[in-house]
């Protein structure tokens, strides 16, 4: 019934769309057709041989990747050819009039597929029976590298498809890379050397075998926890593959924080050329086409520059924080995945922040038919409730064995005895009294409008602001409205800093998800005349390594940080972590503290979070540890299933109404519908002063600001509100 459906989706989105089908071979229906999309300038060739599902085959994604046997290309290919082909004809199928051996896309698994032609020798026929089955599939009984030699002894012509004899190839290469893996485990288990130091550095065991696995699984995901060296553990497996392959150009994909810091890193633990991909586009060409090893991009540009990438030919891939892929709908990930290379090298220390989608769509990547089409995924491990909401995953003993062969992952734990200890400590601070009015005011809007059964789009957009207010609140109220200062945070983030750096033995790196709470730091280590840094999201990439670069000097004891330098940086020279409030995502918050908390740190790591007591802080420090278990259950536990009802995950409003502890609407018993009694002329006045009062604060300040317009529109719109429930009378 599943596959009906989605076979079903396809014959309709081959109607609604205006296709522009052109006919490029000689027979009216049993022919190659040119299938172009108007709307999107897509353009693919279908190979009709019949009416029914899976006797056609397309070049787009989806029909390589569905398992159908059908798209929609071949669908619309169908409908136009209903006129040229009546019912009866249907019934026919292309007479074979050669030898050829096509790929079988049908299945969730690669086949190989031969089609003779009724005449034939028999010797053809022997080959037939030697290689495939009798329904003319690979038997998998004799290896890959017999079979072109021995089809090239029979008197016909046997015609292999273009993408069968790239299956063929890939799988020899396969084969011999497994081959090769055993053998150099093999010599690391003897105590051999050789292997520990391909770079300039020595590698650690488990660094080693995970070099040897990037390089030995052909395209792969080094999941590692963050710190344990991915990017160390990757440069290592191309120094292997360029000694077993021979390759000789690697194409690396990273944020933009980072780029500059894959060029340092290459030039400190290898000696191969690099060449950071910038400037405007008639410079990035010229950087394309000029000679290098390594070639380092950031993912916005590969939007821009996806066509000379792969004109490039790269041997080998890497993503640097795939999580960039997650969501397969974005302009971004599309254009990652249109990507070209034999090899591939994916790293994440967080293969799953939030959904097992997220997943799904980094191991498109890599194998886009390793976890089988979306539609089917998503039915197998997908947990909803009568509502369909999603409420949990299961089935992962499942997707554990599917998973393995491609992905790598260790845990802190699993090499414990090479890292230093850390430890977590948790600053708990009250709300000022001027923080609690604004903050009061803020949840009680957000109150309303959350108890509301229908929500306007203007509604969404003041739910989420309002979420946004509650938490510039909880850090500063300055950073809510300018005319309020203080901060209980700030106060005591002063002690802590200066405790830390008291002496200048320590460096600490403070984050903050906002660039503003980030400058009011600053503001604070000005008055202690404490030394700093400053990074965010607005600094080019040369401003960026500067950065860096005056942080390891030894005057300068604080990094300032926005999440802009919580992927990717290297920040050894600190052993201490602040977080000013905690970020939505535990990936996120473990990103940061990977950048002091990770492998060649050689002092003990101390992480401080602060959170403000009462507060919607406090609920996502309850739900961030919730997160966490999932994540753990899904990639380190033993459990077949993983429930998180109270994860939150069922709706974005269910989230935030658990956040706030707010109950939901379906929840509550509904009243009668009924007018309420008149309402006093006396509250109507009331509320006309409030708004009054409000706008006499602000007599000079139009514009107003967001935050302010926010609460004229709360004020307005709470008039309008009593007036609509009201029966309001003459009087009135």
């Amino acid at each position: 019934m599943l596959r009906e459906e989605q076979i079903d989706i396809r014959k309709q989105r081959a109607k609604q769309t205006p296709f522009r089908i052109e006919n490029r071979g000689k027979n009216r229906v049993f022919s190659e057709f040119q299938v172009t999309n108007p709307e999107s300038g897509g353009c693919y060739l279908v190979q009709i041989r019949g009416f029914e599902t899976g006797d056609n085959s397309c070049t787009c994604p989806d029909f390589r990747s569905n398992t159908l046997g059908t798209c929609k290309h071949i669908e619309a290919v169908l409908e136009h050819l209903k006129e040229d082909a009546p019912e009866a004809f249907r019934k026919r199928k292309a007479a074979i009039t050669k030898a050829e051996v096509t790929l079988d896309y049908s299945t969730p698994q690669l086949r190989l597929r031969l089609q003779i032609p009724p005449r034939h020798s028999d010797a053809l026929e022997e080959l037939a029976k030697r290689f495939f089955d009798e329904q003319g599939y690979w038997n998998n009984h004799f290896s890959y590298h017999e079979f072109i030699p021995a089809a090239e002894q029979v008197p016909e012509t046997v015609s292999i498809s273009s993408d069968a004899l790239d299956f063929i190839d890939r799988e020899l290469d396969r084969i011999a890379l497994l081959q090769r893996e055993k053998e150099l485990l093999a010599e690391l288990d003897t105590g051999s050397d050789s292997l520990r130091h391909l770079l300039k550095v020595p590698l650690y065991d488990y660094q080693i075998r995970g070099a040897i696995f990037l390089a030995c699984r052909g395209r792969s995901i080094l999941g590692d926890d963050m710190g344990l060296g991915k990017t160390v553990q990757t440069l290592a497996a191309i120094e292997l593959l360029a000694r077993e392959r021979g390759i000789s150009k690697v194409l690396v994909v990273a944020p933009a924080s980072v780029k500059y810091q894959w060029e340092t890193e290459i030039r400190k633990f290898t000696d191969r050329s690099v060449l950071v991909i910038e400037g405007l586009k008639e410079s990035r060409e010229n950087l394309y086409q000029s000679e290098g090893f390594f070639k380092l991009v950031n993912y916005e540009q590969v939007v821009r520059d996806l066509d000379s990438m792969n004109a490039w030919l790269p041997d080998v891939i890497v993503l640097d924080e795939a999580q960039r892929i997650k969501n397969w709908t974005s302009k971004t990930s599309r254009a990652v995945k249109k990507l070209q290379s034999r090899y591939a090298i994916v790293l994440t220390g967080t293969p799953l922040e939030n959904r097992l989608e997220e997943l799904y769509s980094i191991v498109q990547f890599v194998d886009n038919r390793r976890l089988g089409p979306a539609f089917e995924f998503l039915h197998e491990h997908r947990v909803l409730d009568e509502q369909q909401n999603l409420i949990g995953y299961r089935n992962l003993d499942k997707l554990r064995d599917k998973l393995a062969p491609i992905l790598l992952r260790r845990t802190r734990s699993e090499v414990l005895g090479q890292l230093p200890a850390r430890t977590d400590q948790t600053i708990v601070v009250e709300l000022s009294s001027v923080q609690k009015n604004l903050y009061d005011e803020q949840r009680t809007t957000l109150a309303r409008l959350l108890a509301k059964n229908y929500l306007s789009e203007l509604d969404r957009k003041r739910i989420l602001s309002c979420l946004v207010n509650l938490r510039l609140i909880c850090n500063a109220s300055s950073l809510f409205d300018k005319q309020w200062n203080g901060s209980p945070k700030l106060e005591e983030f002063a002690e802590i800093i200066q405790e830390t750096t008291e002496g200048g033995a320590h460096k600490a790196v403070v984050f903050s998800q906002w660039e503003g709470m980030i400058r009011l730091a600053a503001e604070v280590l000005d008055e202690l005349k404490i030394p700093y840094v400053l990074l965010h999201g607005g600094l080019s990439g040369a401003e960026r390594r500067g950065v860096l670069e005056q942080f390891q000097k030894p005057e300068y004891q604080v990094f300032l940080s926005t999440d802009a330098g919580g992927v990717g940086l290297n920040l050894q020279q600190a052993d201490t972590v602040i977080n000013l409030e905690l970020p939505w995502n535990p990936a996120v918050l473990e990103q940061r503290i990977a950048r002091v908390h990770r492998m060649g740190q050689i002092r003990p790591v101390r992480v401080i979070h602060f959170v403000t007591r009462g507060t919607i802080e406090e609920r996502i420090q309850k739900i961030l540890n919730e997160k966490l278990e999932l994540f753990a259950g899904l990639f380190e536990g033993e459990s077949d299933e993983v429930l998180f009802q109270s994860v939150a995950d069922t709706s974005l409003l269910d989230g935030i109404r658990e956040l706030v502890g707010e109950e939901s609407p379906s929840r509550k018993r509904t009243p009668p519908a009924e007018k309420t009694a008149p309402y006093p002329v006396e509250k109507i006045l009331d509320s006309l002063t409030e708004l009054a009062e409000a706008l006499n604060q602000w007599p000079h300040e139009w514009p107003l600001d967001q935050p302010k317009r926010l609460r004229l529109e709360v004020a307005l719109k709470g008039i309008l509100e009593r007036l609509e429930n009201s029966q309001v009378g003459e009087s009135s």
